[in-house]
């Protein structure tokens, strides 16, 4: 998977979730807090592997750049099973089925290739969408 379609998929996923802030409100506190707990992890992840990246367009060869990236990214897909594992009793099938799609886009790629082919820059912004949208969900549920 090329690194824009990665990304696109990461946005689309905040995006989703985001939607469905009115299923999320009928969560129990727990709940609510765990997954605003997840969200916030995601966010925080995401800027890590938007500064990696932003290290890179002006330092393209810095490896420990590549390899933050690369751990950062690497980890979203987790904290994505987890937050879908809390709200999985509160959605429909259909929405099941959606978000299974998008977890299984999120495979691992090939950083450094993507970084040739693409450069960092507007990769770093669409994660810094993505961020915000994580955000303003682990915000919501605690509002």
């Amino acid at each position: 998977m090329r690194f824009a379609a990665y990304i696109r998929r990461l946005s689309s996923f905040a995006e989703t979730v985001h939607r469905w802030l009115g299923e999320l409100a009928r969560l129990d506190g727990l709940r609510r807090e765990k997954v605003a707990l997840y969200a916030e992890e995601v966010a925080a992840t995401l800027s890590r592997a938007a500064a990696a990246l932003g290290t890179l367009e002006t330092t393209p060869d810095d490896r420990s750049a590549i390899i933050t990236a690369t751990r950062e990214l690497g980890r979203i897909a987790g904290y994505l099973e987890t937050i879908m594992a809390a709200l999985d009793v509160h959605l429909d099938g259909r929405k099941r089925a959606g978000v299974k799609r998008r977890l299984e886009h999120l495979k691992p790629f090939d950083l450094e290739a993507a970084i040739r082919e693409y450069g960092a820059f507007p990769q770093a912004r669409r994660l810094t969408s993505a961020e915000g949208y994580f955000r303003a969900l682990a915000d919501t549920l605690r509002a």
